[in-house]
């Protein structure tokens, strides 16, 4: 959806947006605005690249290669928050896996879909998750209509999406009554050097409290939770990493994963636990050698930011559909 006009997507309002900043890519040029009636940010022009572009961006080919092993805060928190209630959890762009993986070990029935084929083949390789398709939210509402779930959850994809009215009407349409939704996102107001990607064509649209609690109760949602994340001192490691990992690489994780792949193949490894040593050995292997090297950089930035709003950098909502 390419947006040329001026009246704000989220609330319709044709007041005139207040003018933020202006971003240039690839020869666009992005602005992002803000509306004067519901407080929504977002980049015109307001477009989705596709999920050739993600398949092919860099950051995104670094995460399916090195799948996180561990949940993130907010794949716990869905879980404790609704415990000891156990169900069925549907992840929009699930990526590699770990939240899915994280559910099931909790006793969830889990199911999944991403648009990033790399993505989709980790999940299953790493995770050996079932129920993980390769499909948009509409492809799959299509094709499983009576598809019916007490969670829905899409971590760090509201700011990716250009359709986010149709987005929750989907989402809706998969939810049982009264279920759940979770979801996280960069916070707006958070240190833009520890955001450097949240720009055009990768991110839409910014949010902070106001802003997506006041859109979520526009379209059929009562939020119940809500939480401002700040930057842990290993986030800033992994900033650092991805920003100048390539200048101190030796090799070793690569290494490792080749070896553990040739045992798999020659019949050396278990097939249904080597996935598994797999992934924690990487892991560890690529956090240690990532603390070694921007341990110390990273703590300063982390106490400089300590007494400020900008140290956070993730926000995280649990809302209910209404009834």
């Amino acid at each position: 959806m390419d947006r040329t006009n001026l009246n704000c997507y989220f609330c319709g309002s044709s007041g005139q947006p207040r003018e933020i900043e202006a971003y240039r890519d690839g020869g666009v040029e992005y602005v992002l605005r803000e509306c004067s009636e519901c407080g929504a940010q977002y980049w015109t022009p307001f477009k989705n690249p596709g999920a050739k572009w993600y398949e092919e961006d860099e950051r995104y080919k670094n995460a399916n290669n090195d799948s996180a092993g561990e949940p993130a805060w907010g794949h716990k928190k869905i879980i404790s928050f609704l415990a000891p209630f156990r169900g069925r959890v549907f992840d929009i762009g699930c990526g590699t896996g770990n939240f899915l993986s994280w559910a099931r070990r909790n006793g969830w029935d889990v199911a999944g879909i991403d648009f990033d084929s790399n993505a989709i083949h980790s999940a299953k390789t790493n995770f050996l998750l079932p129920n993980i398709e390769l499909a948009t939210l509409g492809d799959y509402v299509a094709r499983h209509r009576n598809e019916k779930f007490d969670l829905v959850t899409f971590f760090d994809v509201f700011e990716h999406i250009d359709n986010h009215i149709e987005f929750l009407e989907q989402v809706a349409h998969l939810l049982k009554p009264g279920g759940y939704i979770a979801m996280s996102m960069p916070y707006r107001r958070g240190s833009r050097w520890l955001q450097p990607n949240d720009l055009p064509p990768r991110h839409l649209s910014r949010w902070d409290e106001k802003s997506l609690k006041n859109f979520l109760e526009k379209n059929g949602f009562s939020a119940k939770y809500v939480k401002r994340i700040p930057a842990p001192l290993f986030y800033i490691v992994m900033k650092l990493r991805f920003k100048y990992g390539n200048m101190f690489s030796l090799g070793l994780v690569n290494k490792v994963r080749q070896s553990f792949d040739v045992g798999i193949k020659s019949g050396t490894s278990k097939k249904q636990t080597a996935p598994t040593l797999k992934i924690k050995i990487i892991h560890n292997l690529a956090k240690i050698k990532d603390a070694a090297i921007f341990g110390i950089p990273a703590l300063v930035i982390w106490l400089v930011l300590l007494f400020t709003p900008k140290r956070y950098t993730g926000l995280f909502v649990i809302a209910r559909r209404k009834v």
